[in-house]
């Protein structure tokens, strides 16, 4: 089990999931977020959007353009990573996802619930 964690500041590495915060203004922050989201990853994402709505960041953009892979503790987390910003007076979108994460997001509604946009805008 690899567990690296990368020297910058504003992301990690972790199994195949690397999440960085590419840009934050005061209305939002956006997220990228590259691999696979799935397992120990979507738990490390979690984590890491629990870091920043604790550091005050309300309105969180995930970009998901290089996420290749969803499975269901994926979808949990972004379940959870939602219902997290809502009780902190924030919200949750989602954003330019590959076709198998937006088929995955569509069949459990979450495409929907947390609008999901082909197109990046923080």
């Amino acid at each position: 089990m690899r567990n690296s964690f990368a020297a910058r500041t504003t992301g990690y590495s972790c199994e195949m999931l690397e999440v960085t915060v590419t840009e934050s203004s005061p209305a939002s922050t956006l997220v990228t977020v590259t691999g696979e989201l799935a397992g120990p990853g979507a738990e490390r994402l979690l984590a890491r959007l629990d870091r920043l709505l604790d550091q005050g960041h309300r309105y969180v953009v995930l970009d998901l353009t290089g996420v290749r892979f969803c499975d269901s503790s994926g979808v949990s987390a972004l379940v959870r990573g939602h219902a997290r910003a809502s009780a902190a007076a924030g919200g949750l979108k989602l954003a330019a996802a590959s076709e198998q994460v937006t088929r995955v997001l569509e069949l459990s509604g979450l495409g929907r619930m947390l609008g999901l946009q082909s197109t990046v805008e923080a």
